[in-house]
């Protein structure tokens, strides 16, 4: 009897202990549930913050490239009128140094009033505007002479502009050369510039005219290699290899020491094997 009385306290006694240990694990294990939650719930927050940050050094890296992109050409631009007016004074320079002294002005003085009788007195000069006779003033105007660019100034600034890639505007300017210089020595130069303007442009046909004309009235001037060159890079971009390959023959017929030659065996050879 006191054995059962002891086994019933010692199993009560355990399921005590027992019931004592689940309520603490429990309330542990709920506990553990709810911060893991939480935690979720920071780290959540914490993602979106750094989302809206990482836009936000989006829009300012954004914004700053567009910066340094507007100085960047706000600085070429500037760079480029700069060069323009040292260009110009060169050119004012230059004049200076050819003429050895600054451009003439022309001064523009009132005509002479006719001669007066002996013991006539001169009327005033309200009287003589009255009257529509004489001058209106008697001082001197002066009005600057209109220089025209020499031949050798327009060339270099037709150079200058076919070099910046301003091809339309090299063209313009070499025609009122033409015109104006049609006999002058630099006209071979400048027809050979309103070629690879042509070229440039993408115009193959207008620039084989130029170059024609080139050969034709410089048939053994110092472009005429080049020219030769030019006009078979010009028949092989519209496709008409024969006439291409005809001129590159000539080209290394009549001057194969040239470097035009080496570069047309270089990209012509193929055409050259061809018989």
């Amino acid at each position: 009897m006191d054995r059962t009385l002891a086994r019933m306290a010692a199993a009560l006694a355990t399921a005590a202990c027992v019931a004592a240990l689940g309520g603490c694990w429990g309330r542990s294990f709920w506990r553990a549930q709810e911060a893991s939650l939480d935690t979720a719930v920071k780290v959540d927050s914490l993602l979106r913050e750094n989302a809206i940050l990482q836009r936000r050094v989006y829009q300012v890296e954004t914004a700053l490239a567009g910066q340094q992109e507007h100085s960047r050409r706000a600085a070429a631009s500037a760079s480029m009128d700069l060069e323009e007016i040292k260009d110009q004074l060169n050119a004012l320079l230059g004049i200076i140094d050819e003429q050895g002294r600054w451009p003439a002005a022309r001064s523009v003085r009132p005509a002479a009033p006719p001669a007066e009788a002996s013991g006539s007195r001169t009327p005033p000069p309200d009287s003589i505007a009255a009257s529509g006779g004489g001058a209106a003033s008697a001082t001197d105007t002066i009005l600057p002479a209109v220089i025209p660019p020499t031949a050798e100034e327009m060339y270099r600034q037709i150079y200058l502009d076919f070099s910046r890639m301003k091809y339309e505007i090299a063209l313009e300017q070499s025609e009122e050369f033409l015109r104006e210089y049609p006999d002058d020595g630099l006209v071979e130069e400048i027809r050979f510039l309103r070629g690879e303007c042509y070229m440039e442009l993408g115009r193959d046909f207008d620039a084989l005219k130029e170059f024609s004309t080139v050969l034709q009235e410089f048939p053994r001037g110092r472009r005429t290699p080049a020219a030769l060159l030019r006009m078979a890079i010009s028949y092989e971009r519209i496709g008409d290899t024969a006439l291409a390959a005809g001129v590159v023959r000539r080209l290394v017929r009549e001057y194969p020491d040239s470097e035009e030659a080496v570069e047309a065996r270089e990209r012509f050879g193929g055409m050259l094997d061809e018989r």
